[in-house]
């Protein structure tokens, strides 16, 4: 190598922006830059030459975990491991946080020693710090949030409930003592209607507010599945019509709470019924993993949903049925989002049938696992 060649290279790595030093297998750092000097406390002039252990294992507390990665990169001589851990100099009060990448200097075959590149991540390792405390706060103040909404629409629920249960009682008393033909049937009818409305709908709200936590265990699926669709049928039948599920699944097992889960996919199984003019509904569910998902999917062939409706489906109390207080697909989404999970509704639109897919994290590989 010509010695125009040496200089180039000695002032591209001099110059370098990440700290670069070599120790021989013989424990001695035989080349520092200066961006290693900065980022280690060195100095190139007084610590070239010097055995490493010398100068960072100076006792049996400081600097742990950097020490440990240099000797097990020279142990066992990993090639283009790279490691984040914490180093500080001891006259200075800061703790850095520092990128480390080790590799082999080899010449013909033959391991001259270890080359380790340093970088000092600190600033990025803070932000993201703070970014994550900001992202850990927001979740407890929506948390705190639901919490406060949940106890205020319960307050309410309970404050209205009683009053509407006496209007509604004192209307049909009032009715009853009424002649047939008296004119005044007919308002005392209107008040009792709106009355047992009202009634539904704090019922609803009370409902929706007092979700439980989900307490997660292992379900077989196809049990639930089951029980979900006698549970349905049995409501119906209360109105002459029935629902015939049409079942692919490859997966055994789901890791959620048992009885807030059932009560979702009947409450699916339900808006599938009422959104289908015939007496009785078809409808398909697919349950499949597809990577660290579980995705469940109920299919019907039902009236559909116009796309201008769509992004309002999941809102409380919205609904396009002349009954019900439109609390269903909310209840469902706050289930599922219980269960860390998110909830879908698909429609081509009117008269094209509705597709709802609920997504779950899939944590426990065993539980979730295909069936072969």
């Amino acid at each position: 190598m010509s010695s125009l060649q040496k200089m180039v290279i000695e002032n591209i790595l001099a110059s370098l922006s990440v700290g670069l030093m070599v120790i021989s297998q013989k424990g001695k750092i035989i080349f520092l830059n200066n961006s290693a000097c900065e980022i280690l406390g060195l100095n190139i002039e007084e610590h070239l030459g010097c055995g490493w252990g010398e100068l960072f294992i100076t006792d049996d507390t400081h600097n742990i975990e950097f020490n440990q990665v240099i000797i097990d990169a020279i142990t066992e001589q990993g090639v283009g491991r790279k490691h984040s851990v914490a180093f500080s100099i001891k006259k200075e009060k800061c703790t850095k946080k520092l990128s480390i990448t080790s590799s082999f200097l080899t010449d013909e075959g033959k391991t001259l020693g270890m080359v380790f590149l340093f970088e000092d991540v600190t600033d990025f390792y803070q932000a993201e710090e703070r970014e994550r405390q900001m992202l850990s706060r927001n979740v407890e103040l929506q948390k705190e949030r639901i919490a406060g909404l949940d106890s205020l629409a319960q307050a309410v629920a309970h404050q209205v409930l009683n009053p509407t249960i006496v209007i509604g009682g004192l209307a049909n008393l009032i009715s009853k003592k009424l002649p047939k033909d008296d004119p005044l049937n007919r308002e005392i009818k209107a008040i009792s209607e709106e009355a047992e409305k009202l009634e539904g709908l704090v019922t609803a709200v009370k409902n929706y507010s007092t979700i439980p936590k989900a307490n997660p265990s292992e379900v077989k699926i196809e049990l639930l599945i089951k029980q979900a669709i006698e549970k349905t049928n049995e409501i119906l039948s209360e109105i002459g019509e029935n629902i015939n599920v049409k079942l692919e699944n490859n997966i055994p097992f789901l890791n959620v709470d048992r009885d807030l889960f059932l009560s979702a996919i009947v409450e699916l199984l339900l808006n599938a019924s009422n959104f289908t003019p015939e007496l009785s509904t078809d409808v398909a569910i697919k349950i499949f993993k597809k990577g660290d998902v579980i995705s469940i999917k109920i299919i019907d062939h039902g009236l559909g949903i116009e796309s201008r409706y769509l992004p309002y489906v999941l809102d409380p109390f919205y609904s396009t049925k002349a009954k019900g207080v439109g609390m269903g697909l909310s209840l469902v989404k706050k289930i599922v989002f219980e269960h860390q999970g998110k909830l879908f509704i698909e429609s081509e639109g009117k008269n094209k049938g509705t597709i709802v897919t609920i997504d779950l994290p899939c944590s426990n590989n065993d539980c979730c696992s295909e069936n072969d």
